[in-house]
């Protein structure tokens, strides 16, 4: 873990500057790098390239930087290991030496660019406290460690500490120090994103996937909901569409004929197929739904 404290930027010289934290390997990244899309999927990049079109560099800094949400990563295949860069917040990132990771902490701009904003970035007295989590590991390993510590990063608990004139042991006495809301662990690949309680004996439950095709732990996974929490059973389940604001059986996608002949279509989380505008209800006992890599599942829940 590094942490970094910037600011206030001078700029009694008349120059606006940007500040950078640039870290330099030996890995031979064929001028490629990774950047995740707010935290899920990781898209790969190429310096001075852009996939659909022929790429003409007037910008070689700016036009090679990428939103880096929550990590970036570089790899050197010849020898199977990554190097990675977990951020505390939402950077702009980029490698644009090989085997160089680089991210932006920092600006001040005393002049706008001249590209319509008419604004410039000039905040005066502003410092930027923040930590980057560094890794270098086979890729496998990698991969299983950034999805993992990512998802502990982004949830990090939050310490409060008030006086008392307690002992521990009769605070221990008083109050419950321990509490499981899962009756058992779930599997390395399911992150449980959403429980919120929508109303009496209705609750919003969302469950991810958290690894991509080409990762580790890439495989289906299924999960039994009916006894998954300790304070409550559920009863029955309805998937939603993502946004939990309508039940997905009444969603018609439309279909689009792509190059690739790749189908964009959505269906329910448990086997079998859906029926038009019936409503798909999965009752109690065996409520079991299955997550492929990278799907988010939304249900509306019935509790007792």
């Amino acid at each position: 873990e590094f942490e970094f404290t910037i600011g206030p930027i001078p700029f009694q010289d008349g120059l606006g500057k940007e500040v950078v934290s640039r870290f330099s390997t030996d890995l031979d990244s064929s001028s490629t790098w990774y950047t995740d899309a707010n935290g899920r999927e990781m898209q790969k990049r190429r310096l001075n390239y852009r996939p659909t079109w022929k790429f003409n560099s007037t910008e070689p800094v700016a036009g090679n930087y990428y939103p880096v949400n929550s990590r970036i990563f570089i790899r050197d295949e010849s020898k199977d290991v990554q190097f990675t860069v977990l951020t505390d917040r939402s950077q702009g990132g980029s490698s644009l030496n090989n085997g160089q990771v680089e991210l932006m902490l920092h600006r001040r701009c005393l002049y706008g660019d001249g590209r319509g904003v008419g604004e410039h970035l000039n905040e005066t007295g502003l410092v930027v406290r923040g930590s980057h989590f560094v890794s270098l590991d086979h890729t496998s390993n990698a991969t299983v460690l950034h999805r993992e510590l990512g998802e502990a990063l982004m949830l990090m608990p939050w310490l409060a500490l008030l006086p008392s004139n307690e002992t521990y042991p009769s605070y221990k006495d008083k109050y419950n120090m321990e509490y499981a809301g899962l009756t058992m662990d779930l599997p390395p690949q399911v992150h449980l994103l959403t429980l919120e309680l929508l109303g009496d004996k209705k609750i919003l439950l969302r469950l991810e996937h958290q690894f991509q095709a080409d990762e580790p732990l890439n495989t289906p996974v299924n999960i039994t909901l009916d006894n998954l929490f300790t304070a409550f059973k559920i009863a029955q389940v309805t998937e939603l569409t993502l946004g939990g604001n309508a039940d997905l059986s009444s969603v018609h996608r439309l279909q689009w004929n792509t190059k690739d002949k790749e189908g964009m279509g959505m269906g329910p989380a448990w086997n079998g197929n859906g029926s038009g505008n019936v409503r798909q209800v999965l009752k109690a006992p065996g409520i079991v739904v299955s997550l492929s890599p990278m799907e988010i599942h939304t249900f509306e829940a019935t509790i007792e």
